[in-house]
């Protein structure tokens, strides 16, 4: 009788063991859950322009210019640190300009801001790139050192830059407008780490403009989309077709009309934000 107690308690014993390896197999089988997204702060400059901050990447983007006429544009003690460089502009990583009009882009405080700041580097197209090398033979004490990718790609094309973590997308888009149909305006898809956001500069609400791109999986977390995208039902199409973004920033906004179109524009997308005071910050 003890030794079948025996074998039995054996038997039982290497069940119990066998048991036991199955599930630390098990658990060794599991794939680990994915990362969560990076944090991003966003800090409103003015009108279409930002500032990323993501880990070690700061990208600061249509932001330095002086007189964006009927839009805002950022006040002379925001310029002045920006230029400079000094906090809350210290170490900024990535300077990317859509185009050369006055409202996203002046190309002498530009390039102040590249000597002032040798670190940075410079991303735009080359319409926006003549327009600072003019400024650059008019004054030898601009001459900027290498630190740009200017974008040679054709209108409608693409080309992507990486560093380190940071992957960016440039798409060449036409600007909105019949007066402007020569300019290219750079859509810029920035990958932190896997927070995507995309700033659409001033490109136009067609579909040349966005089909090719295949940005709707791209699973972009936030857009930043100028006022009148939203406002045009061929642009809430692109938008809803072409985009599909998480989250929603409306740029480029004529404040005089925001009270009167606000309401409109939450109809087709509730969770819409605006930025309404400069140097405001949200994190996402």
């Amino acid at each position: 009788m003890k030794k079948y107690f025996t074998i039995y308690f054996l038997l039982l014993l290497s069940h119990s063991i066998f048991a036991q390896d199955m599930m630390i197999t098990d658990k060794s089988s599991i794939l680990p859950e994915p990362l969560p997204a990076p944090r991003l702060e966003v800090t409103y400059i003015a009108n279409s322009g930002f500032l990323f901050t993501s880990g070690s990447n700061r990208v600061l983007i249509d932001a330095i210019y002086l007189d964006g006429e009927v839009w805002e544009a950022p006040s002379k003690k925001i310029l002045k640190s920006m230029v400079a460089g000094n906090p809350p502009f210290k170490n900024i990583t990535h300077l990317l300009v859509s185009h050369y009009h006055e409202d996203h882009f002046d190309a002498t405080l530009t390039a102040k801001f590249l000597v002032n700041n040798p670190k940075t580097y410079l991303i735009t197209n080359k319409q926006t790139d003549s327009v600072m090398r003019r400024v650059l033979k008019m004054d030898p004490q601009f001459k900027r050192p290498e630190q740009s990718k200017i974008i040679e790609t054709p209108m409608f094309g693409m080309e992507t830059y990486e560093s380190g973590s940071l992957r960016i997308k440039c798409m060449a888009q036409r600007h909105m407008g019949k007066e402007d149909y020569n300019v290219m305006s750079m859509g810029f898809l920035i990958d932190f780490s896997g927070k995507k956001v995309l700033h659409i500069g001033d490109a136009d609400f067609t579909e040349e403009n966005f089909k090719d791109f295949g940005l709707a999986v791209e699973n972009i977390d936030i857009a930043f989309i100028h006022y009148w995208f939203l406002l045009d039902c061929e642009g809430r199409r692109i938008i809803d077709e072409y985009i599909k973004p998480k989250k929603i920033v409306v740029t480029h906004i004529p404040y005089d009309e925001l009270r009167r179109d606000y309401k409109r524009m939450r109809e087709y997308y509730p969770d819409i934000e605006v930025f309404l005071n400069h140097m405001d910050k949200k994190v996402y």
